[in-house]
């Protein structure tokens, strides 16, 4: 039995296992759809992270900057896993969230890449702007470029 991450944590800068601990947590508890929000998804984060989500879980990725490298290791690892993967870009992003099953979110202060590597961060659980946040995300997948699949 997989126990609930901590619902808001403060990383120090260097702890970057921590953090990266923290978000496998949130990521393992996933059961239908994990959907990441942040600019800089790249490959690293792929390899970091998606071989966490559970078979059959759905994976959505918002993002902008790093898809040069984020693409090509996405399709790598839908060719290996069969597992569901949407990846779309939208300009001004600039938070970061991961939101999973559609009904809790929790906003990083830092890259999901590099997560306390460069400086103190938090995690922190969205309550009271949830559905805000989740219709403004939602808006701006809706009208994202489609990336992946093409």
């Amino acid at each position: 039995m997989l126990l609930d991450p901590q619902t808001n944590i403060a990383v120090e800068q260097g702890r970057v296992f921590e953090y990266f601990d923290e978000i496998r947590k949130i990521i393992e508890l996933a059961t239908e759809e994990v959907f990441f929000i942040d600019p800089y998804l790249d490959a690293d984060f792929v390899s970091r992270y998606l071989a966490f989500v559970k078979d059959g879980v759905r994976i959505r990725l918002l993002t902008s900057q790093k898809l040069a490298s984020l693409i090509p290791a996405i399709t790598a690892f839908v060719q290996e896993r069969g597992t569901e993967i949407e990846v779309r870009a939208q300009d001004g992003l600039h938070d970061r969230f991961i939101i999973t099953d559609g009904n809790s979110c929790r906003q990083s202060g830092a890259s999901f890449k590099d997560g306390a590597k460069n400086a103190p961060t938090t995690i922190v659980e969205v309550l009271d702007a949830f559905s805000a946040i989740k219709a403004t995300y939602e808006n701006l997948w809706a009208t994202g470029a489609v990336k992946f699949p093409k």
